[in-house]
């Protein structure tokens, strides 16, 4: 049995696969990115999901992950892996190759992540390129979820929000600023605690303070993490990730204006990524792993 998985900062998708390719079973966790969580805590949170069953019939775990960068980084996830899924062959590779090969249709293209964080690469059908890396979510994930909560948190308590839209985060959200800041400043996954806030964001995307933000949002996004690929108006631009499948009309309004072409959205890329392994027949051994 083959085990892939696609995981984001906040969760991660698995998918259990016979040697056809097809979907057996589907499991959901918390997201593992090594710059969040240890080794411990991995294996705490597989001990305790619904893959122990399965652990023993694995023979490959190909694992795409938010932050599995580097080999040191790799390792926090293939460690507490191996211990797992002791008959497996073990590899793991960032999340924005899974991107590429989810959106993948047989011609370049340009893949963008908007989820808990954002990134961007190019993908010819053989190698990916990143210009503009993803510089986390203190520095970086411009047009991200941990972004727009960020944003969502200043203006209510910069008192910028008009009387109707302060009601409604009072209703739904967090209020005391000494709660939040405890979320934010003595917490592992503070990325994942600003991304709870990007609801507020979507449900109130029509207002027209909330619209300007999410439109200098994109601006920036497709600015950077775009327009910094020389080809980005001759190739079809793609998009992952809950941001940007609630935010799709507002992609497609900023794309129009810089000449980008979108082709498609999608929430969660499970379902394509297993379909581009068993179609290039790339289900990769450890020893074949190209991470760095």
């Amino acid at each position: 049995m083959i085990l892939i998985a696609d995981s984001g900062s906040t969760k991660c998708s698995w998918a259990l696969c016979n040697a056809n390719g097809k979907i057996v079973t589907r499991h959901h966790t918390i997201g593992f990115n090594p710059y969040f969580i240890d080794e411990k805590d991995i294996l705490k949170h597989l001990e305790e999901s619904d893959l122990v069953e399965h652990k023993d019939t694995i023979t490959n775990v190909v694992f795409y992950g938010a932050g599995c960068s580097s080999k040191e980084k790799n390792t926090v996830i293939s460690n507490p892996f191996n211990l797992f899924f002791k008959n497996a062959d073990v590899v793991i590779r960032h999340d924005i190759d899974a991107a590429c090969y989810a959106m993948y249709t047989g011609k370049p293209n340009i893949t963008c992540i908007l989820g808990t964080g954002s990134n961007s690469c190019f993908f010819d059908g053989k190698e990916i390129s990143e210009h503009a890396p993803s510089l986390g979510f203190l520095v970086g994930d411009e047009g991200s979820g941990n972004y727009f909560g960020k944003k969502a948190i200043s203006l209510y308590f910069n008192k910028m929000l008009p009387d109707n839209l302060k009601t409604r985060f009072e209703a739904d959200f967090e209020t005391n600023l000494v709660t939040i800041n405890k979320h934010i400043y003595n917490n592992s996954r503070a990325n994942v605690y600003l991304a709870e806030f990007f609801p507020f964001i979507s449900e109130n995307k029509n207002h027209p303070l909330i619209q300007d933000i999410i439109y200098k949002a994109l601006d920036e996004f497709f600015n950077i993490h775009v327009g910094c690929f020389k080809n980005s108006k001759e190739v079809d631009i793609n998009f992952i990730g809950s941001v940007a499948y609630y935010l799709s009309d507002q992609i497609h309004v900023v794309a129009k204006k810089y000449n980008y072409k979108v082709n498609d959205i999608i929430k969660n890329p499970i379902d394509n990524l297993v379909s581009y392994h068993f179609k290039y027949s790339c289900i990769p051994s450890a020893k074949q792993s190209t991470s760095t």
